[in-house]
C-alpha cells in the first residue's frame, strides 16, 4: 500500500540545500531534500559534480560545484601547505557557486557544517534566512575534550575546532564580504558560524550525554534517513546469500580511506572462522573485501534495507551508520577511524549498546573476536538496542525542518 502524500505547506518556499563531503556525509541530504521536495517545497541542492546523480534521480534540482580536480587532490597532497590550498581552492570555488544559485530567487538557506561559513554570510548579505543542518557537531572532533564535563566543555570545544578549520574558509570569506557589500571582520570569519546562528543536527537526542548543552538557536531534531536509490532493488547475489543459512553479521568502514584494508580483511575471515558465523563485507571506499564461504563481499547497499537483516554489525561508528543501525535495532560494535566517530562509538559504549570500543589502529583477530562474540551471546546488547531504537524513531528530522520553513521568513529564530 502507497504511503498518503503529505499535506501541501502552508507557504511553499524555494528552498537551497548545501552540502558536500563524503558519501556518508552527502546521504542523509537524499532524504531531507527529498523529504522537503515531498512536502511541496521547491528545492534545489548544491553540491559537487560526484553527487549530482544522488539527488537528481528523485527529481530535486541540482547545481554542481566543479570540484573535481580538488577532490581528487585529496588525501594526494605530501605538504601540509598544499593540503590548506587545495581545500581553500574547494571552500572559494563553494562559495561562488553558493552565491550565484543563492542570489536566483531563494527564499531559504540549509548548509552543511562543512559549508555554512559560506552559507551565512550569503543569507546576511541577501537578506535570506539560513539554518545550519547538522550531522555533526564540530565539538564532537575533540570527544576528549568533551569528556566527563560536556556541559561546560561543548562551547570551547566548538570554538576551537571552527578556529582550526578558520583558514580553509579565509579566501571565500573575503570573496563573500567583497560581492555582498559586508564589512570585514577577521575575527568573526575565524568562527563563523557563531554560536548565534541557527542549526538543526539530524542525530538522536537520545545517543547523547544528558549534561550536555548546546547554544539556544542550536536543536537536535533527529536522524534524517537517506533516501533509497530510485528503483533500487537487491540482486540475486544477496538474496541468495540471505536465505542460505543464519543471518550474517555487518562489516563496513563507509567512506574512510587510509585504512589497513588487507589486516581488517584478514581479522574479518579469521572471527568468521573461529565464530562459526557468516558475513557480509561492504566494500566502501577502503575497497575492503575479505574471503570465504560464508563471507558476501557487496558494494553499495541501503542500510535501512540491509541491517534489519543483519544479526550485528561491525562498523566504523559514523553518524549516519551508527543512526541507520541503531534504527534497525541491529547490535552494533564499534571500531571508529577518526573525525567524530571516536565521540559515538564512546556514547555507544557508555550506553550498554557495545561491549567495548576497538579503534581500528588497534583492532586485531584475538580483541574482535572476543567483543563480537560478547555482543552476539550477551542478550542485554540486543534488549538495549531496541529500546534505542524505539527512542531513536520518536524523532522525525524532517519535520522539525519543515516546521522551520513554514515560519514567517522574519522569525528571530532564523538567523543566518
Amino acid at each position: 500500500m502507497e504511503p498518503e502524500s503529505p499535506p501541501p505547506p502552508r507557504t511553499r518556499r524555494r528552498v537551497l540545500l548545501a552540502t558536500w563531503g563524503t558519501t556518508g556525509d552527502i546521504a542523509p541530504y537524499t532524504g531531507l531534500a527529498t523529504g522537503l521536495k515531498n512536502a511541496g517545497h521547491d528545492v534545489t541542492v548544491v553540491t559537487s559534480n560526484r553527487y549530482v546523480d544522488a539527488f537528481r534521480q528523485h527529481g530535486l534540482g541540482v547545481r554542481a560545484m566543479p570540484l573535481d580536480e580538488y577532490e581528487a587532490a585529496i588525501g594526494q597532497l605530501p605538504t601540509r601547505r598544499a593540503r590548506l590550498h587545495n581545500a581553500r581552492e574547494m571552500a572559494t570555488v563553494a562559495a561562488r557557486c553558493l552565491l550565484e544559485a543563492a542570489s536566483e530567487g531563494t527564499e531559504f538557506l540549509l548548509a552543511h557544517p562543512l559549508l555554512h561559513p559560506q552559507a551565512a554570510l550569503i543569507g546576511r548579505g541577501l537578506g535570506v534566512p539560513c539554518i545550519g543542518t547538522y550531522t555533526v557537531s564540530h565539538a564532537m572532533m575533540l570527544p576528549r575534550l568533551l569528556a566527563g564535563n560536556p556541559r561546560h566543555r561543548y562551547r570551547l570545544a566548538d570554538a576551537v575546532v571552527r578556529m582550526i578549520l578558520s583558514p580553509i574558509y579565509k579566501p571565500g570569506t573575503a570573496y563573500l564580504r567583497r560581492e555582498l557589500g559586508l564589512t570585514p571582520s577577521a575575527v568573526e570569519d575565524m568562527t563563523l558560524p557563531t554560536s548565534r546562528h541557527t542549526v538543526r543536527y539530524g542525530f538522536g537526542a537520545a545517543l547523547l550525554p544528558r549534561r550536555l548543552r548546546f547554544p539556544t538557536s542550536h536543536q537536535v531534531v533527529g536522524a534524517w534517513s537517506p533516501q533509497r536509490p530510485e528503483g533500487w532493488e537487491p540482486d540475486a547475489r544477496i538474496r541468495d546469500f540471505l536465505d542460505s543459512g543464519p543471518a550474517p553479521v555487518y562489516f563496513g568502514f563507509g567512506s574512510m580511506r587510509g585504512i589497513n584494508h588487507d589486516h581488517l580483511a584478514h581479522a574479518i575471515t579469521g572471527v568468521v572462522q573461529r565464530l562459526r558465523i557468516r558475513a557480509v563485507v561492504q566494500s566502501g571506499w577502503a575497497e575492503l573485501q575479505s574471503h570465504g564461504d560464508d563471507i558476501l563481499n557487496i558494494g553499495d547497499c541501503p542500510h535501512d534495507w540491509l541491517f534489519p537483516r543483519m544479526r550485528a554489525a561491525v562498523h566504523h561508528a559514523g553518524p549516519g551508520t551508527t543512526h541507520a543501525c541503531l534504527q534497525a535495532a541491529t547490535p552494533v560494535l564499534p571500531v571508529p577511524v577518526a573525525l567524530d566517530q571516536p565521540f559515538w562509538a564512546s556514547r555507544l559504549h557508555v550506553l550498554g549498546l557495545a561491549p567495548t570500543v576497538i579503534p581500528q589502529q588497534r583492532l586485531t583477530g584475538a580483541n574482535l573476536t572476543r567483543a563480537l562474540e560478547q555482543l552476539l551471546t550477551d542478550e542485554h546488547y540486543r534488549l538495549r538496542t531496541d529500546r534505542m531504537s524505539r527512542a531513536l524513531r520518536q524523532q522525525d528530522g524532517i519535520t522539525a525542518i519543515l516546521e522551520d520553513l513554514a515560519r514567517p521568513l522574519g522569525s528571530a529564530h532564523l538567523t543566518g
